[in-house]
């Protein structure tokens, strides 16, 4: 019987949710990364839009920020750029990243 393969695993999200962008000290471009340098300039979080399920089953959207992560629970807390709200994000309850959907069970 075929097994059906996920599309996406936890790495693939963390590398999603996880950007920075910087301002290169040589060059004067802004960059986008998972580790800024540690001389960068003007280092910030990068957004990004997430569709989501709650624990409630409502869905959810929105641009967000990730703030922190608890990869043990395999959670994450985010901010919401309009309002400033901050929730925490199961990951497998995550359907879509910047129009990636995702799928991790």
């Amino acid at each position: 019987m075929p097994t059906r393969k996920p599309t996406q695993s936890w790495t693939e999200i963390r590398t999603l949710t996880e950007k920075f962008e910087w301002t290169d000290t040589r060059t004067g471009i802004r960059v986008t990364g998972m580790n800024p340098p540690q001389g960068a300039k003007d280092v910030k979080r990068k957004p990004f839009y997430i569709r989501y399920i709650t624990g409630k089953g409502i869905v959810e959207e929105g641009v967000v920020t990730c703030i922190r992560v608890d990869p043990f629970r395999h959670m994450r807390r985010v901010r919401y750029e309009q309002s400033g709200e901050i929730r925490w994000v199961r990951d497998y309850l995550v359907i879509e990243i910047d129009g990636i959907r995702i799928v991790t069970h």
